[in-house]
């Protein structure tokens, strides 16, 4: 993005807000166009554990801290002396979700998506359809985390709630209808409940009879960059906008991080760090072969329509680094960042790769070939070693593992990787680029903004508002990126280590638990 010069222009310039609601923290950025992202307001997602298991949002904390971010961006424009933002774009993590009664008002808990309780009915949604079966329809494998197995649970463990139900809404919709009273979503949002035909674009009906529903029962599934309604009076008021003001839903947190990173053509990919992290791949259609489901891959609609996406995940990326922090530097003092500290460490290992290899499998493998039972392991530690070898192989043990998802999406997608662009919190850190660098597939690229998914949502915002002409026109307005290189010597370095060490390694594990 061309930063525009001069106060005049700046002053002149309409701004957009972009909501992004994820697992640890809900961030509003407020947006020019050409301008990029000027200012975000985080506020931390507050989660409830249950004694025995489960996890809930409560949704007037979650709207509330919404509602929040977004009046402190409005402030931050005025503060600027910008243009009062003319649009509000809402991107979520998927699969949480709650009732909505004839009120429009939650009802009960909102489920977080990585609630285990439902793990029973996912159980009983695979005997009765079959795993091959629900593939082929949804792209997804039954787990308790998919709304289906949600409803489910609701049904059986909270029949009051589930006998008010009128529809059913995620995190991104029902902030959409609290803020306009009209209740939609987007593509890439409805394919994550298990109830969504990728390849017709539409709810499955005989899927939701499951659990006593119908099509009318989930929101209505808008094309990208329409807008869901108007603000309210009472939601205009609170935000400090006009009525009216136009609320778009930008889609699954994963692919706006793709919109406003760029990831939005054939064949392109997109590396996104967090706590977990996610590779995803743009295709022209769902993959719903046999192989990408034994391959534990999931397929699903992109935000952009007529776009699809494979993907694949590494639950324990970010989250490997945070228990390494908490397991050998909790004696940090408390002034000091910890995370500063590992990075510290990073920078006294010996250079890339290390010898200890790690299998990062904190919670399990997700994909390739999914075994929930994979656990960390450390392997070839010596005496010799100190702490800078056991950080250095925890990141290189993740940037090994994405290697391999980047490798089987493009192999059983038939898709040379010739480029990947990263997104994340990890971006930051040099020796887990470098790393990644070394190890491609393809050329590496870095997306500049922190908040890509909140910037992908302030495009969709844009389209709805009038601030572009099209959805073509405001991906021209995603995020800069920078090419991340590794020296010839540490490419051939990595790449052998992970041919010769670490893929053998994984995969003799495979072979003793009858997986590969």
């Amino acid at each position: 993005m061309a930063a525009r010069s001069g106060a005049a222009g700046r002053s002149a310039a309409p701004t957009l807000i972009g909501v992004d609601i994820g697992t640890a923290f809900i961030k509003a950025a407020l947006v020019a166009p050409e301008s990029g992202v000027l200012h975000v307001a985080r506020r931390p997602t507050e989660t409830h554990a249950v004694r025995g298991g489960g996890a809930y949002h409560k949704p007037g904390e979650l709207l509330g801290a919404v509602d929040s971010a977004i009046a402190e961006c409005v402030a931050a424009a005025a503060h600027l002396r910008l243009a009062r933002p003319s649009g509000i774009g809402i991107a979520s993590m998927a699969e949480a979700g709650v009732p909505v009664d004839r009120r429009n008002l939650p009802v009960g808990e909102i489920l977080a998506w990585h609630d285990p309780r439902p793990e029973r009915q996912a159980a009983w949604l695979e005997r009765q359809i079959g795993a091959p079966a629900l593939f082929a329809r949804t792209g997804l494998r039954p787990a308790p985390k998919y709304s289906l197995a949600k409803l489910l649970w609701i049904r059986e463990h909270r029949a009051a709630d589930f006998t008010r139900l009128r529809r059913w809404a995620g995190v991104a919709e029902l902030a959409g209808l609290t803020l306009t009273g009209k209740l939609a979503t987007n593509a890439s949002l409805a394919c994550r409940t298990l109830t969504f035909d990728v390849s017709a674009r539409a709810w499955d009906a005989e899927l939701l009879a499951l659990a006593s529903l119908e099509p009318e029962n989930m929101p209505e599934v808008l094309p990208l960059g329409q807008a869901v309604g108007g603000l309210t009076e009472s939601a205009a008021t609170r935000l400090g906008l006009q009525v009216g003001t136009p609320v778009a839903i930008a889609g699954h947190d994963h692919l706006a991080d793709a919109l406003g990173a760029g990831v939005t053509k054939l064949g392109d990919a997109l590396d996104s760090m967090g706590s977990a992290e996610a590779t995803l791949l743009v295709t022209a259609e769902p993959a719903l072969g046999e192989e990408v489901r034994r391959g534990g891959f999931s397929t699903g609609c992109h935000a952009v329509d007529g776009l699809a996406y494979v993907s694949g995940g590494l639950q324990s990326s970010g989250a490997l680094v945070e228990w390494f922090i908490d397991t050998f530097l909790s004696e940090t003092p408390d002034s000091e960042d910890r995370y500063a500290r590992f990075i510290e460490l990073l920078s006294r290992a010996a250079p890339g790769p290390v010898e200890p290899i790690v299998r990062p499998y904190l919670r399990g493998r997700t994909a390739p070939h999914r075994d929930l039972s994979a656990s960390l392991e450390f392997e070839g530690l010596r005496e010799t070693h100190r702490l800078p070898d056991l950080a250095a192989a925890v990141v290189d043990g993740a940037a090994y593992h994405v290697r391999w998802m980047l490798d089987e999406l493009a192999r059983i997608t038939a898709t040379p990787l010739d480029r990947v662009k990263l997104t994340g919190g990890g971006a930051r850190n040099r020796r887990w680029v470098v790393a990644k660098a070394a190890l491609g597939p393809g050329r590496l690229e870095i997306v500049r903004t922190e908040e890509a998914a909140a910037l992908g949502a302030a495009l969709v915002a844009g389209v709805a508002a009038g601030a572009y002409a099209s959805v073509t026109e405001a991906l021209a307005d995603a995020s800069p990126f920078d090419r991340a290189t590794a020296p010839a010597s540490i490419r051939e370095r990595y790449d052998n280590a992970y041919l010769d060490r670490w893929l053998p390694a994984v995969t003799a594990r495979l072979r003793q638990g009858g997986l590969a």
